[in-house]
This record gives structure tokens, C-alpha cells and sequence, in this order.
């Protein structure tokens, strides 16, 4: 799994939990953060392992590929790229994918499955549906990733479906159920997936009976 996210000290956290595989970023997360991009990047890279995702900005082929090289030029071999699944984001696609050491893409705002056959077929590594915002507009997101995946294993692509937009952690587990290979999740689903009220229930029984018993211990002679 990954973690969405640029907040340095959920990153830490989520990474402490020995799960993640990387991070994913996008302008909305920075945004949050307030500092300049590539000052934010750099910060993750030096607290995290793993891919580390970059949104390129901009509405035509000229600003996507001018920001896609930008990117790049921060110069580290785990930097890769999110560019979205539209007709100048597949223009940027090919011509990256058609140069030498061509980096790792994932397209972006996946919402249906003749995008997501797009993106296998320009050979993109991963594709990111965005489940609740899906779910959200009366599409079924477990539907577009299933189909997906089918198509996907049934035709060889080495795509993998990265899949993101969680509101709880049961669409996090009916997304792997559908098909996802992995999926990036925010730092409080990530929380609540590893942090149950009923197991912190029933460990904090075992940690009192625990003391109880080195309580009366004491008082017992070997």
C-alpha cells in the first residue's frame, strides 16, 4: 500500500508501521503543506521509502510535458510521475514512454474502464480509480476495477491498478476484493485500519491481567 499523503509526520508514522510501499502525492495535498514544491518532494524523500508520486500540472500537451520535465529534473530515481488519463495527458504518455529510461507513470482520474483500457494499451505502470468520488456520482467503482482487472490479466498488461479516493476502510477491502493490486489511502484510514476498538479492547485486558498476575506474584515464594 501507499500512503497519500505530504504531511512529513504522517509519513513517518505510516512508514513506522513497516506497510508502505511509497507515497502519492497531488497539488490538493500540497497545497495543504504551503511550501514550495520541490521543497516538499525532497522532504518526503528524505522520510519515506519507496516511489514517491508527482503530479504534473496544466490543461494542454505543452504545460503537462513541460511540467513532467520539471519534475524530473529534481534528479531522484524514485521520483515518478501521475499524469491524467485525457487526450493531452495520453499525448504527454507516449511521447515520455517512447524515450530512453522512460520513467514510471501513473495516469490519474480514473473514473471508467474504456480509460483504464487506454491506459494499459499506452502502457502506463499503474492507473488510479478513484473509488469514492466514483461511488459518489452513481458509478460503481468495484464494477469499473473488476472489469479492469479482467481485461488487464486477459490481455498480459503489466498495469497495475493503483486504486485511491477512500472515505472508510471497507472500501479499502472491497477494492482488493474487486481487483486492485494496491491502493493509496490517507493517513487516517490508514489509522483506522490498523487501530480496531475491539482489539484495543481485548489487548488492554490482556495487559491488565498481565500486571495483575506479576502483582500476586510477588507474594509467592519459589
Amino acid at each position: 500500500m501507499f500512503i497519500d499523503s505530504a504531511n512529513l509526520d504522517e509519513i513517518r508514522e505510516g512508514f513506522s508501521l513497516g506497510l508502505l510501499k511509497g507515497v502519492t502525492t497531488n497539488p490538493s495535498i500540497l497545497l495543504k503543506e504551503g511550501k514550495r514544491r520541490g521543497v516538499i518532494v525532497k522532504e518526503i524523500l528524505d522520510n519515506s521509502e519507496g516511489i514517491v508520486f508527482v503530479q504534473a500540472t496544466g490543461s494542454s500537451y505543452e504545460e503537462i510535458y513541460a511540467d513532467c520535465q520539471e519534475i524530473l529534473a529534481y534528479g531522484n530515481k524514485r521520483i515518478a510521475l501521475k499524469i491524467p488519463a485525457n487526450i493531452p495527458g495520453f499525448q504527454v504518455i507516449n511521447r515520455l514512454k517512447n524515450q530512453n529510461n522512460a520513467p514510471i507513470i501513473l495516469a490519474t482520474a480514473i473514473f471508467s474502464v474504456d480509460q483504464s483500457l487506454l491506459c494499459g494499451l499506452a502502457g502506463c505502470d499503474y492507473i488510479a480509480p478513484y473509488v469514492n468520488r466514483m461511488a459518489n456520482n452513481n458509478i460503481n467503482p468495484y464494477e469499473v476495477v473488476n472489469k479492469t482487472r479482467k481485461i488487464y490479466d486477459d490481455r498480459g498488461f503489466s498495469t497495475k491498478i493503483l486504486a485511491a479516493s477512500f472515505k472508510n476502510t471497507n472500501q479499502v477491502v472491497d477494492i482488493f476484493t474487486a481487483g486492485a493490486h494496491t491502493a493509496t489511502v490517507s493517513s487516517d484510514v490508514l489509522r483506522s485500519m490498523a487501530s480496531k476498538e475491539l482489539a484495543s479492547a481485548s489487548i488492554s485486558g490482556f495487559n491488565r491481567d498481565w500486571y495483575e498476575l506479576q502483582s500476586r506474584l510477588e507474594f509467592v515464594k519459589e
